[in-house]
């Protein structure tokens, strides 16, 4: 992969490549575009060889095109603008390598946090039975590492151990259940704590939603701070329930000797806020402020965590060949990585929208007002 050292052949370019742009323009349109350089303030203020929407959709262009170099994804992605616009518009050559690099950095990230923010939120139907439990509207918190290339300037990201070959950026966010699709997100340097990072998106809690979400990114005082919200949760605690209270949140009030429910949980409480333990099939349990066995029985409860929404298990899907973890960014200076981070979930959740509107009709509730009607659903983009 590009920035990372490591030498690989270069993919052919492909007609698939020219229908995925055409369709990712679809997606995020010009006029889309043109608000979120407005609000920025990064409007071209002349006119330009590289004006400011051509460089979005190029720092786009190199998430969706992440086996192909720089030069090859803006000869692609120029080819694919002449191709939609049935050759109306057309480059006699692409720019040098140093003309795109200057254009990314006068860009900067902010148009692209912009572009994140206008378009993450639930695209799936509100009402599916992959999206509720019991009424409660179902999201999902998680995280993970992300590589970048090792250079002097991406040091300051730091490194996650004194054997790790790379600097990391911890990324997490909240997605719906059912659309998948993401709520909110934020991420920081690998020397920021997950419980920092996490409670960042405790904005984006309302009443009526159901969090789930690993005990790890959480302490006494984020739970505090999510039961004020009115929403609810379950977190799945690391080890099996303790005398001492669960692995990785102190603040239980006592031993786990409370009240011993009919389907053999417990109610305790963790930092003041009434909680529900449920043991799972393996050595961990779940803590859940659901604590009427009626309304949410422990089954129910077990499944639904198990299948909930993890932030590796979305990039598999978006890139199958990454399967998990790894070197997954190019950009060799940290303005640039910001910049490619915000980039890679717009894309992402570009990708679900795709999704969304090319699934039944009865669980999808897509805003076509911001997003443009897919004209083909290309592999690329509906895997």
């Amino acid at each position: 992969m590009a920035g990372t050292g490591r030498m690989m052949a270069v993919p052919a370019e492909r007609l698939t490549d020219r229908v995925a742009i055409g369709v990712l323009v679809s997606l995020v349109p010009v006029s889309l575009l043109d608000e979120v350089l407005r609000i920025s303030g990064c409007a071209d203020r002349r006119r330009r060889a590289l004006p400011a929407r051509l460089v979005i959709y190029y720092v786009l262009a190199l998430c969706l095109l992440a086996d192909h170099n720089y030069d090859q994804v803006m000869r692609i992605l120029l080819d694919g603008l002449s191709w939609r616009s049935r050759g109306s518009r057309s480059w006699e050559r692409a720019p040098s390598a140093s003309a795109i690099s200057r254009a990314r950095a006068r860009l900067g990230s902010d148009p692209l946090r912009v572009l994140f923010e206008r378009m993450a939120g639930p695209l799936g139907e509100p009402d599916a039975p992959v999206a509720r439990y019991r009424g409660l509207r179902l999201l999902s918190l998680d995280g993970t590492a992300l590589d970048v290339p090792e250079s002097e300037e991406n040091s300051a990201f730091g490194y996650p151990g004194d054997a790790a070959r790379f600097p990391q950026v911890r990324v997490f966010a909240v997605a719906e259940e059912g659309g998948h699709a993401l709520v909110d997100a934020t991420f920081g340097s690998s020397a920021v704590a997950e419980r920092v990072l996490a409670g960042r998106l405790l904005r984006c809690l309302r009443p009526g939603t159901l969090l789930a979400a690993p005990a790890r990114a959480w302490s006494p005082d984020l739970v505090r701070r999510a039961a004020r919200t009115g929403a609810d949760l379950i977190l799945e605690l690391p080890g099996p329930p303790a005398a001492s209270g669960p692995a990785g949140l102190s603040g239980l009030s006592g031993p786990l000797a409370g009240d011993v429910l009919a389907d053999g949980t417990r109610l305790c409480e963790i930092a003041g806020v009434p909680f529900r333990v449920v043991p799972t099939l393996g050595l961990g349990a779940l803590a859940t402020t659901l604590t009427d066995p009626v309304r949410a029985p422990a089954a129910e409860l077990a499944a639904r965590y198990a299948g909930r929404w993890t932030f590796d298990d979305a990039l598999t899907w978006m890139r199958p060949g990454w399967h998990g973890r790894g070197t997954v960014l190019r950009s060799r200076n940290p303005d640039m990585v910001v910049q490619e981070i915000w980039a890679l979930l717009c894309v992402y959740q570009a990708m679900r929208a795709l999704t969304c509107q090319a699934g039944p009709s009865r669980w999808c509730a897509c805003r076509r007002a911001e997003f443009a009607a897919a004209e083909s659903p290309t592999k690329r983009l509906s895997q």
